[in-house]
């Protein structure tokens, strides 16, 4: 069934009584900015992921496939040095291609918050929609051009994290625009942000190309991924597979 846009899920939430949503309201606005984040469909792009640490840099550069839900497929196109590498993500399943050793590797599923290739992203930021499936939303914020949203994890949701607070821009149009989300350690310490931003409008969805995630417990540690020329609505079939690690898609 297809979602509502974000469009339509703002106005509608927006005409509620202004002391407060309901639940359900907490809910769609998490979805649709997931929706959002991923673009909400099948999408192929090419990715630049920049990591920086104190007197050091790294540039990557990528090719993504994803579903716009849990599957997406990652191959690493330079450097040199680690051409060829491919990561797959497909629901709960964690897969790293090799080229050197030429194999297929399965991560077990804690390799979920381990960095993707050395930078303050994890495995599991790669796709899916953790902060949906592992977390309860509420509507802790509101003014006219912004909502605020805290995530409180489920009891048995596989995370470190205490808490994630969203924050959300509203157009004068009603669309929804993910601005930040902050996450927070079990002893209620601030450890991880990221930002979003350079958005393009695709259909209705205002898609944000560059995502920068900042350690908040290590000074000068950033992570800046910036997607180029986004391709919605792609043919992704076959790509999800083991097979398309080594050979691509």
């Amino acid at each position: 069934m297809k979602r509502p846009t974000l469009k339509f899920l703002t106005l509608a939430l927006l005409s509620l009584t202004p002391l407060g949503f309901a639940q359900q309201g907490a809910d769609a606005i998490l979805s649709a900015l997931l929706d959002a984040q991923r673009g909400a469909q099948t999408m192929r792009g090419g990715v630049t992921m920049r990591i920086s640490r104190p007197g050091r840099e790294e540039v990557f550069e990528l090719e993504l496939v994803t579903d716009g839900e849990a599957r997406s497929l990652i191959r690493v196109t330079a450097p040199p040095r680690d051409a060829g590498q491919a990561f797959l993500r497909r629901g709960d399943e964690l897969f790293l291609y090799n080229p050197r050793l030429r194999r297929t590797l399965r991560l077990p599923p804690s390799a979920q918050s381990d960095a993707f290739l050395g930078s303050d992203l994890a495995y599991g930021d790669l796709s899916g929609r953790d902060l949906e499936t592992d977390y309860t939303a509420e509507i802790t914020g509101e003014t006219a051009d912004a909502i605020e949203l805290t995530l409180t994890p489920t009891p048995t949701a596989p995370t470190p994290y205490g808490r994630v607070v969203i924050v959300a821009g509203v157009s004068e149009e009603g669309d929804l625009t993910p601005l930040e989300y902050t996450f927070y350690d079990q002893r209620g310490a601030a450890v991880r942000r990221v930002t979003f931003s350079e958005v393009v409008q695709v259909a209705e969805v205002a898609f944000p190309t560059r995502l920068e995630v900042t350690n908040l417990l290590r000074e000068g540690e950033r992570t800046v991924l910036v997607i180029r020329d986004p391709e919605f609505g792609a043919e992704v079939s076959g790509c999800f597979t083991e097979a398309a690690l080594e050979r691509g898609c």
